[in-house]
């Protein structure tokens, strides 16, 4: 019992990080009603932002953690226009902007000679920025059409092997690292028997600001209120005058960068990078989201905290194999007793 306190610190902490990615996760749930599991790539890629922006640009820490939000916010911006937004409406935009992504593809991945390799992926990020654009300020779509409900989360699912494996072919499938002297390493003593270290202090300290933040922007800007008129009915939204597509880029924004700031956090306190990164965390987010209950943002809080310390506790007083079979027992007596989750609510009032 004296390793408790100890225990407790390093389940609140890591429980604070899960609670960044699984606020991310429910958020676009609660505005489209999807899965989005292409979500762990994304933290998996803002880890890989903070990386480039440490050890090839040589920044510090503090100027990379930033940027690396904003570019999972980004990248899960075009995700959405890539995945997700064909599926609800198709635009000319939407495949010139395909046709650009192909391009890039090929320019990155195919064994082309330097000059060559370059003017085919500069060609292709041109084409997609004018796929945006085009996309944008498409008046009248395509098409329009109600898909299969499984046909979102199979689509993020091919968006996760795409962005696994050009992980894979830009930094290799081994381990990355930070650079040890990033944080000092003395630790602060709470009690006689607990410490924390700077970095896990910084985890829980940022990750708590950034939840304050997500909650006062859902609940006290103009932003906010967009989205919940969003969750509660989208047509309605149309009809008040509302940019539904917009919003819902918005909303995958903070998703990717709330998703980013976690893989950049987890992969300091760890100092583990490597490109299959997200799907561990991705397995107990959906645990958090499905747990909190599905669209309810304090919830999925509240729920991270709890599977944090039951993964922290299960390691230290049972069985590390036993860490995950603890979570998804947890999951599947909730489904049991209350299936919309512990803070669950109704569909119409979810966000």
């Amino acid at each position: 019992m004296s390793e408790l306190p100890q225990q407790l610190i390093n389940g609140l902490w890591q429980g604070a990080a899960l609670a960044l990615f699984a606020m991310g996760y429910t958020l676009v749930f609660g505005v489209l009603d999807i899965i989005n599991l292409a979500q762990g790539a994304t933290f998996m890629w803002g880890a890989f932002f903070a990386f480039i922006c440490v050890t090839k640009l040589n920044w510090p820490i503090w100027y990379a953690i930033p940027v690396a939000m904003v570019g999972a916010g980004f990248l899960a911006v075009l995700l959405d226009r890539l995945a997700f937004k064909p599926l609800r409406s198709l635009t000319s935009g939407g495949l010139v902007l395909w046709g650009g992504f192909i391009l890039l593809l090929v320019g990155m991945v195919g064994r082309w000679a330097f000059p060559v390799k370059t003017g085919i992926t500069i060609a292709g990020a041109a084409v997609m920025l004018a796929g945006f654009v085009i996309d944008y300020r498409s008046i009248r779509p395509l098409r329009i059409r109600e898909v299969p409900h499984l046909a979102p989360i199979i689509s993020s699912i091919g968006a996760t092997f795409i962005l696994v494996s050009l992980a894979i072919n830009e930094f290799g499938a081994q381990v990355s690292r930070f650079p040890a002297n990033l944080f000092p390493v003395k630790p602060y003593h709470i009690t006689a028997d607990a410490v924390i270290s700077p970095i896990q202090t910084l985890v829980l300290i940022l990750s708590l600001a950034l939840m304050l933040v997500l909650s006062l922007l859902i609940n006290r800007t103009q932003m906010g209120r967009a989205i919940r008129a969003i969750a509660w009915s989208e047509r309605t939204s149309r009809l008040l005058g509302i940019n539904v597509d917009y919003v819902i880029a918005q909303t995958f924004f903070i998703s990717g960068a709330l998703a980013g700031a976690a893989g950049v956090l987890l992969g300091l306190a760890f100092n583990r990078l490597e490109p299959t990164m997200g799907g561990e965390v991705e397995l107990a987010g959906l645990t958090v989201i499905i747990v909190g209950g599905m669209g309810s943002i304090g919830g999925a809080a509240m729920a991270a905290f709890l599977v944090g310390m039951i993964r922290v506790l299960s390691v230290a007083y049972i069985d590390s194999s036993f860490r995950d079979a603890f979570v998804f027992a947890l999951l599947i007596l909730v489904l049991l007793i209350r299936p919309s989750g512990i803070f669950g609510r109704s569909k119409a009032v979810r966000a």
